[in-house]
């Protein structure tokens, strides 16, 4: 923050996160948020339309810079590798070095290690976390009696239950990082419980003050959400 704020004229004038409102001194961080939200007042109501649309604007600015931390070229894609590694960045400790092994092996793949991700795919399957409840309701549902599911299968839960149409690449980069047992299926427990850790590492307020409430607040959008579609 402080290097951000040397970077510009504004902020050098303002190295303390201080600004003056009247008699009262309020930090930019939590007092902007609060008069965008309520005004410079704090009168000011705020509509439940424009906090849920200010919700998936920032969701989306969080996205966008963790793809350009993959795009660093800013090629507009990213390799599949580095997809994996998405994927399994929030994995348990106990089966990061499994799951890295098979993010590796993808150089030596003929079939993968060319493939690139586009901003909108890496887009469809966060969208498809926010749903994991119903999603993961649908994998087991789809899938054989012992819980491995084909491309196929895992294609038409996203669809026919979440409504997002996921791509071939993504879906063979999952599988790939997955399939630890190189079958050509997926084990649907260890999936789900990859990607339900990343979603709870991700509900989870880290910053006191408006940033831990704002956190908050997104945590509790997104069960709802999920909860409605179980509905």
């Amino acid at each position: 923050m402080n290097l951000m704020r040397s970077q510009n004229r504004y902020g050098t004038n303002h190295r303390d996160g201080k600004r003056k409102m009247g008699k009262a001194t309020e930090s930019v961080d939590d007092g902007g948020l609060l008069e965008y939200f309520f005004g410079k007042d704090g009168t000011k109501k705020l509509q439940h339309e424009r906090f849920v649309q200010f919700l998936r604007d920032l969701h989306d600015e969080i996205l966008r810079l963790e793809f350009a931390h993959y795009d660093c070229r800013s090629r507009g894609t990213i390799p599949a590798k580095d997809y994996a590694l998405s994927l399994v960045a929030s994995a348990d400790i106990s089966h990061t070095n499994k799951l890295l092994d098979r993010v590796e092996e993808i150089d030596n793949d003929p079939s993968l290690r060319d493939v690139r991700i586009t901003f909108d795919e890496f887009k469809d399957f966060s969208d498809l976390r926010k749903k994991l409840q119903s999603f993961s309701l649908a994998l087991f549902s789809y899938g054989k009696l012992n819980g491995l599911l084909t491309k196929k299968d895992f294609q038409r839960a996203a669809s026919q239950v979440c409504g997002i149409k996921l791509t071939d690449n993504v879906v063979d980069v999952i599988f790939h990082v997955f399939n630890t047992d190189r079958d050509e299926h997926l084990s649907s427990k260890e999936f789900v419980r990859v990607i339900e850790r990343r979603t709870s590492l991700e509900a989870q307020p880290r910053e006191a003050g408006i940033k831990g409430l704002v956190s908050c607040w997104t945590s509790c959008a997104a069960r709802c959400k999920s909860s409605k579609l179980l509905l």
